[in-house]
């Protein structure tokens, strides 16, 4: 069932420079997505020239332009839309938008995904303990898990939910231990160091000779030497994290705890009940993300659970 994630909020007008639609959505956790673009006309363009989808693994620090070239098709007509669909994970995305020269118009874009993708607990988990049938609550539902991802996450300073392709990250050293931000590990690609921040010239540091990996909680142990205390030195690599819940876990990967999923569980029913009070009653296919909860909402037994799972501050 797809879910939608964010929309524009009102028509933004696009002229002949690239216009952002939808600024640097956080959908690490979705393993693929789905944008549609749609000119709402009202300008002297009859049509939208370019679409562009831009990728970034940080919000926007570092930016990978126009991933998608062609996708979604353009142009789009005035009163018409075009659908892209990618099967690929991306941290963050962007979608811009462009007329012809000296055109001006409006468009809207939406940008969707399987709700079952990326999640510490399911719909089907919620409705159970709730006793509800049907689908009347599914869309107050969804979102409620949806928002969990990110507030659990934050919660306990680290990324639960494994990534689908593997994620380069930069980390500063201190002493011989490296906490990662994903863990457990699932696979390590490459471990360089550099002083000097050219890492395509550096070579790649050796599992077990140079480095030794504890999986578990996601230390790289350095042999025989120091992290180099470097702001952003060392690059690394990898994959990490739990596979999301209902999800069979793939080869070397790790199935999502019961007790974390539990305090999902418990988390989604609690706001569910306060759904009046945190503005979901009333919300539509349109009504993007609810944000009106906080880690400081959490039940003290789904924090207890969450404070097994905190990355330590080495």
């Amino acid at each position: 069932m797809a879910e939608l994630l964010a929309k524009t909020s009102t028509a933004v007008a696009v002229d002949d420079d690239l216009t952002v639609l939808l600024d640097w959505v956080n959908i690490e956790s979705v393993s693929g997505f789905t944008i549609v673009v749609e000119n709402a006309g009202g300008g002297s363009a009859n049509d939208i020239s370019d679409v562009q989808i831009d990728t970034s693994p940080d919000g926007g620090v570092t930016v990978n332009t126009d991933q998608h070239p062609g996708v979604p098709a353009v142009p789009v007509a005035s009163g018409k839309a075009s659908q892209g669909t990618f099967t690929e994970t991306a941290a963050f995305v962007r979608v811009r938008a462009c007329c012809a020269a000296e055109g001006d118009t409006t468009a809207e874009a939406h940008l969707l995904a399987d709700s079952a993708a990326g999640r510490i607990c399911t719909l089907t988990d919620v409705k159970d303990r709730l006793g509800l049938s049907g689908t009347d609550h599914d869309q107050a539902i969804e979102r409620i898990i949806s928002g969990l991802d990110s507030i659990f996450e934050s919660y306990a300073h680290r990324i639960l939910l494994v990534n689908a392709a593997e994620t380069t990250e930069y980390y500063t050293g201190l002493g011989v231990r490296l906490q990662l931000k994903r863990y457990p590990v699932v696979s390590i690609t490459s471990v360089k160091q550099a002083y000097d921040y050219d890492f395509d010239s550096a070579d790649a540091l050796g599992a077990d000779t140079d480095y030794r990996l504890i999986t578990a909680n996601g230390i790289l142990y350095r042999i025989n030497a120091f992290w180099p205390e470097v702001e952003q030195g060392i690059q690394i690599i990898y994959r990490g994290g739990y596979c999301s819940a209902g999800q069979a876990p793939g080869e070397g990967e790790f199935a999502m705890p019961a007790d974390l999923r539990e305090a999902a569980i418990e988390q989604a029913c609690f706001l569910f009940k306060r759904r009046d009070d945190i503005g979901l009653s009333g919300v539509s296919a349109e009504g993007g993300s609810i944000s009106k909860f906080s880690p400081m909402d959490l039940l003290p037994m789904v924090k207890k659970i969450l404070d097994s799972y905190r990355r330590p501050q080495l």
